[in-house]
């Protein structure tokens, strides 16, 4: 159990050093100079880091464009949740969100969240897809 711990605390302490090193050299680029992509992968170069409208959990975000992110300190990049798990070898379709980014008041994890609405959303990684939960009350 305490291996457990241990091993969960190191790996969030990773993650987060990833996005402290990833938020300083951001902030040491040049405003005059051509923007970087924030993101690898599919997001064009004009897409910067203002398009992110939350962090979901320790190295996931959750973009505008509803895509979700997640950075990888071992390589040192962000690819899409879809990207992520695919590397691991399983294919899944976690994005397109089942509801507009706006209607989100809360994202725990890449795949559990809740609308303003007051509707809870689950993806099942067993089925490859969303489920609206029913009201627990």
């Amino acid at each position: 159990m305490l291996t457990r711990v241990v091993a969960v605390v190191a790996i969030g302490l990773a993650l987060g050093l990833g996005m402290a090193l990833l938020a300083d050299r951001s902030a040491t680029v040049p405003a005059v100079t051509a923007p970087a992509p924030a993101f690898a992968g599919t997001v064009p170069a004009a897409k910067s880091a203002t398009g992110v409208v939350r962090a979901v959990s320790n190295g996931t975000v959750l973009a505008a464009d509803g895509q979700i992110w997640v950075f990888r300190p071992d390589q040192d990049r962000w690819m899409t949740i879809d990207q992520a798990f695919k590397e691991e070898g399983r294919e899944t379709h976690v994005v397109p969100l089942p509801t507009p980014v706006d209607q989100i008041k809360e994202m725990t994890s890449f795949g559990f969240f809740l609308t303003h609405g007051g509707e809870v959303w689950f993806y099942e990684m067993s089925t490859d897809k969303w489920r609206k939960l029913p009201s627990p009350a």
